[in-house]
């Protein structure tokens, strides 16, 4: 935006075939406070529009329908003439006394040239410069026309706003605004998304944590089933070979019970047979005495 102190003034005008001025003259030196007087037809109002054409004002607001309308003429022969060319010169004076030049040249084709200190240059650069001193063009912030104070007089508050924001440039800031704007909606928008996208990782990620711990839990409390199940059968290990090494000791107790019992029935049967023999031997000397005995009672017999 243009500041508000104006940092120079307009020296003096140099003009060539402009209008109604012919061949080169110069107009100036221009002071603090310059009056231009006049009877009517005396170019008091080409003067304004020499101004307003070297600050690139179109020709449309020159009172012309193109460039060469502005280019000085006699009469009807020498405008149609060929090759015939104008320009103005503005000096412009800094506050530190070094002068700027803004010429700008209608040439023989009909177009318009622009040249800072005498170095053509693009209209964006010779309006740049422009704008550098607070001197806006599409405002027109550099003259006041005649009707201009009524016009402005009868002007609504919202038109005037917008003469306003003309004269100090802030229109030509509007664009940006509406896209700062724009981005600074897209962004509150991104913001709310990536707030809503937080929230939604944020639960997610609880979600997770939770799950994992879940998890954790449910991994430590099989690895504790695990333990518990590996140690229960190490227990039912121990309980059947301590069964197993009872059993055995029990078997081989039995064992040893039952050898000797064998050994005390065969001793028993050794003794048995013994005894049978013993008996067969009392048995058959029983035999023996009883035959005696009848032999004797026989023969006891016989002698009676």
């Amino acid at each position: 935006m243009p500041s508000l102190v104006s940092p120079g003034k307009i020296l003096r005008l140099e003009l060539e075939n402009f209008k109604s001025y012919k061949g080169f003259q110069t107009i100036g030196p221009f002071y603090d406070f310059t009056a231009v007087i006049g009877p009517n037809g005396a170019g008091k109002s080409n003067l304004m529009d020499a101004i307003s054409f070297v600050l690139g004002v179109r020709t449309g607001q020159l009172r012309g329908t193109q460039l060469k309308d502005l280019i000085y003429a006699f009469d009807d022969k020498e405008k149609e003439e060929k090759g015939r060319r104008a320009f103005v010169r503005l000096v412009y004076q800094l506050v530190s006394g070094t002068e700027l030049q803004f010429m700008r040249v209608i040439t023989s084709s009909g177009s318009s040239e622009y040249r800072l200190d005498g170095k053509v240059v693009t209209w964006d650069d010779y309006n740049n410069k422009l704008k550098s001193l607070g001197i806006l063009v599409k405002a027109r912030n550099f003259l006041v026309f005649q009707g201009d104070v009524e016009s402005i007089a009868s002007k609504n508050p919202k038109e005037l706003t917008g003469l306003l924001e003309q004269i100090s440039g802030s229109d030509e800031l509007k664009r940006q605004y509406e896209d700062l704007e724009e981005k600074k909606a897209r962004a509150e928008e991104n913001s709310a998304l990536i707030y809503q996208k937080k929230k939604t990782i944020s639960a997610e990620r609880k979600q997770k944590r939770e799950q994992k711990e879940e998890a954790e839990k449910h991994l430590r409390l099989q690895e504790q089933l695990k333990s518990l199940k590996t140690e229960h059968i190490l227990w039912q290990l121990s309980n059947i070979d301590k069964d197993m090494f009872d059993a055995n000791k029990e078997i081989e107790d039995k064992m040893r019970i039952r050898e000797d019992t064998l050994k005390e029935q065969k001793e028993h049967e050794l003794e048995e047979n013994s005894i049978k023999r013993e008996q067969a031997g009392y048995l058959k000397e029983i035999t023996l005495c009883e035959k005696n005995i009848a032999d004797k009672k026989s023969k006891l017999d016989k002698k009676m």
